[in-house]
């Protein structure tokens, strides 16, 4: 179980800290950078609500053929011997001024929209800076195992060479045969320890070739912690989760007035030019002559502009009010679970802490054993069953050790996930 464990922890450190890993990921992980351009997508909303009740203008322009014609508005004769051009063009100016509020409700859904995706960036965030602690710790723990058995092993060949007069004895083949038992169990450190370092270049998207790696045991660092409606509160404030859901109402409540008020006028600037112009009929020089193909006039002026589809505005203006009401429900609900979340990860840090307690002890009283046994071993004041039994028990508890110191940093990087910013004193920004 424990080298599963190695092996899932994919990790990180050569020459960084943890400080320096956690900010590498989150400037160079591709799956961050991505929610990022989510973001950046949805800022062009805004500007798109805006431009919806910009100015708009139409223009239409054309040119074809016509024949002669000549004459005047009571009588006139066409000639198609003869061909010639005409133009004909249209523009329109449109420009909204007053839209009973709607404008800014949709600048507003926008704008929200921009928060949820935000909010979406810092749960992604929280998510990897998990990911990495639990990469670095974990290679840290494969490394401590490694460093481990690599000392026991040096100490037992230590003793073994002070008993050569001994080799052949009894004794001495238990020694030889618990020997051969931690080099296998070395072999399958190691192979743990190299996967753990292909883990370091899979997490933080570098070529495992460029991983230079610091040996550094997994040790303890001492941690306040706070009363958990400390950590509640900034939960409240900074979990995705909550934010999204308090942005997404807010959204989809300022979306559903825009499209209630759809059913009213939107109050306009307008502006028209039309004109006309060929060089094959004579133009009309009266005012109040109809003159079709040579014409210019422009035309300005306030107005109503209304698009009226009764049962079409009310039927989104009402489904989208349903989706809110639906929010609202899940506003409830994620608000009791996340606090559940909460206070479940705060109780594993305390119960981490008082595992480490006691698995600090044992290992300093491991030690100790051994220490004696390897000394009363290599002086011939003791035998093998003792040595064998004061290594197991060693061994037994420095693994023990070594998952508590695991369990305690991942309890942290839990709570800090589950609050939804990072609240390890020891990394705290």
């Amino acid at each position: 179980m424990l080298f599963l464990l190695v092996f899932s922890a994919l990790s990180f450190a050569g020459e960084f800290t943890l400080s320096d890993a956690l900010l590498s990921a989150e400037k160079q992980n591709q799956e961050l950078a991505a929610q990022g351009f989510q973001i950046e997508q949805s800022r062009y909303d805004i500007d798109r609500a805006k431009g919806e009740f910009g100015p708009k203008i139409d223009v239409l322009a054309g040119v074809g053929p016509i024949p002669r014609a000549t004459g005047n508005a009571l009588q006139s004769s066409t000639d198609t011997s003869h061909w010639g051009r005409t133009v004909i063009g249209k523009l329109t100016l449109t420009q909204p001024i007053y839209t009973f509020g709607r404008r800014a409700n949709y600048v507003e859904a926008a704008s929200a929209g921009v928060e949820v995706e935000k909010a979406e960036w810092n749960s992604k965030l929280a998510e990897i800076r998990y990911q990495v602690k639990e990469a670095y710790y974990g290679f840290q723990l494969a490394n401590s195992l490694r460093d481990f058995i690599e000392g026991g092993k040096a100490e037992l060949t230590k003793a073994l060479e002070k008993r050569k007069r001994n080799a052949e004895s009894k004794e001495g083949f238990r020694m030889e045969i618990f020997l051969a038992e931690v080099e296998s169990r070395e072999a399958e450190v190691r192979k743990y320890f190299a996967l753990a370092k292909e883990g370091l270049a899979l997490r933080m998207g570098v070529p495992v070739q460029q991983v230079e790696v610091k040996d550094a045991w997994l040790v303890p660092v001492d941690r306040k912690l706070q009363p958990f409606e400390h950590y509640w509160k900034l939960a409240q404030e900074h979990r995705g989760e909550l934010l999204q859901l308090k942005e997404g109402i807010a959204a989809k409540s300022s979306l559903a007035r825009a499209e209630k008020k759809a059913l009213y006028p939107v109050f306009v600037a307008l502006a028209s030019y039309d004109f006309a112009d060929t060089n094959i009929r004579p133009e009309q020089p009266s005012l109040f002559a109809n003159d079709p193909y040579n014409r210019s006039s422009l035309a300005v002026g306030v107005g109503l502009k209304l698009d009226f589809q009764w049962s079409l505005a009310q039927a989104k203006a009402g489904k989208i009010w349903a989706e809110v009401n639906e929010l609202e429900a899940k506003q409830k609900y994620a608000d009791q679970g996340i606090q559940t979340d909460v206070k479940k990860s705060y109780l594993e840090v305390e119960e981490a802490e008082a595992r480490l307690k006691a698995a600090k002890a044992a290992y300093t009283t491991g030690k100790k054993w051994l220490t004696k046994e390897v000394i009363g071993y290599a002086s011939g004041l003791s035998g093998t069953s003792g040595l064998a039994e004061a290594y197991g028990a060693r061994a037994e508890t420095a693994k023990a050790y070594f998952e508590a110191v695991h369990r305690h940093h991942m309890a942290w990087a839990a709570l800090s996930k589950a609050v939804g910013t990072e609240v390890d004193p020891s990394l705290a920004r």
